[in-house]
């Protein structure tokens, strides 16, 4: 790609803030870069890019740094195809991970998110698909003890949860079975977002089903529902960002960005505000440049699962070409594992509860 000379200043200054944090002046990159400008040709250049409000002083006699609009426009405009290169040890710890075979979607995930975190020294953040597109698909009850059974609940996106339910008697079982019945026959198609409400309108039901056990186990049912329509997130790393010239003389600003990382609601707004904008690149940045946040996000899509983003979550003087190049790693080599796994097919999708019980009940009986 070939850039005009304004575009390889903005891109060498850029690239030198990222290394060092410090403010770049014509001076340095004259001498480090050997530019064949002169000092009045490039402290030209960097008055324009100024007035353009793609780099800015920090104080009277400092020289340049990056700006919010001058990070966006070298992560779209300034970085070649071929530019982009994936660190040798990052990719032999990932291909150990992966070497380890009939592993879970959700532990692959996890330690792929710690060793980028290591790698990149950033904080890394999963997020699971949007909770409010899913829908209850049944509950089952599966017996622990004479004294104990669980409820297992499954929707359409593979997501599930279980809550253990203390059976003081036989009568007190045969009620909790009954009960999950009715609930199947009611609840089953309902959009997690709406199940605490439908059982509300359904205790006077469940209370005559249940007897004294009524209250305890609503209340635990509602709690289950209540996490079914929360947004799933995990995050790692975060404590890295607190070492962070940016985040260390500001407390305000690194509270703000731990806040967002910790709020599923927010974090997902934060990643599509911009996603009109920079969909290309997934790079998205918080709306406050105050905060100094920038975050890099990748959709995964394994077959026949959930779509799930990973995103990097820093400060805007991030490394882009290790962030945006290893996110892309991840997922070919992600597809690539599944795939294979599965024999060319779909992943199997989760079990159907009915035949989760089942399963259950013959390992109880040493089937």
């Amino acid at each position: 790609m070939e850039l005009t000379r304004r575009d390889q200043i903005l891109k060498l200054i850029v690239e030198e803030f990222i290394t060092d944090a410090e403010p770049v002046g014509s001076k340095t990159l004259i001498e480090k870069f050997h530019l064949p400008y002169s000092s009045a040709t490039v402290r030209n250049d960097m008055m324009e890019l100024e007035k353009l409000g793609l780099i800015e002083k920090t104080h009277a006699s400092s020289g340049r740094v990056p700006s919010s609009a001058g990070y966006r426009y070298y992560v779209e405009h300034l970085q070649a195809e071929g530019d982009v290169k994936v660190d040798a040890g990052f990719k032999k710890e990932f291909q150990m991970i992966l070497a380890k075979k009939s592993q879970s979607v959700e532990d692959i995930m996890d330690k792929s998110c710690k060793i980028l975190s290591e790698m990149t020294n950033l904080a890394t953040v999963v997020l699971g698909a949007d909770a409010q597109a899913e829908h209850l698909i049944s509950i089952s009850i599966v017996p622990l003890s004479s004294h104990a059974a669980t409820a297992i609940f499954v929707t359409d996106r593979g997501y599930v949860e279980n809550k253990t339910f203390v059976i003081r008697s036989d009568k007190d079982g045969q009620q909790i079975t009954n009960c999950v019945d009715f609930l199947n026959k009611r609840l089953a198609g309902t959009p997690v977002s709406s199940l605490g409400e439908k059982i509300e309108a359904l205790r006077p039901i469940i209370s005559d089903l249940l007897g004294k056990s009524s209250d305890l186990i609503l209340e635990s049912l509602v709690e289950a529902f209540m996490k079914f329509a929360k947004e799933r997130i995990y995050a790692t790393g975060a404590q890295k960002l607190i070492a962070m010239p940016e985040y260390d003389a500001d407390k305000d600003k690194l509270q703000n960005v731990l806040d967002l990382i910790n709020s599923p609601e927010k974090f997902r707004e934060a990643i599509e505000q911009d996603a009109g904008k920079n969909a290309s690149s997934g790079v998205t940045y918080t709306q406050d440049a105050d905060d100094d946040l920038a975050i890099v996000s990748e959709n995964f899509s394994i077959s026949g699962l959930p779509g799930t983003k990973v995103a990097v979550v820093g400060p805007q003087r991030m490394n882009y070409k290790k962030v945006i190049g290893t996110l892309e790693y991840i997922a070919e080599e992600l597809n690539k594992y599944f795939a294979l796994n599965s024999g060319g097919k779909q992943v199997e999708p989760v079990k159907d509860v009915k035949d989760v019980s089942k399963e259950a009940k013959g390992k109880k009986n040493g089937k």
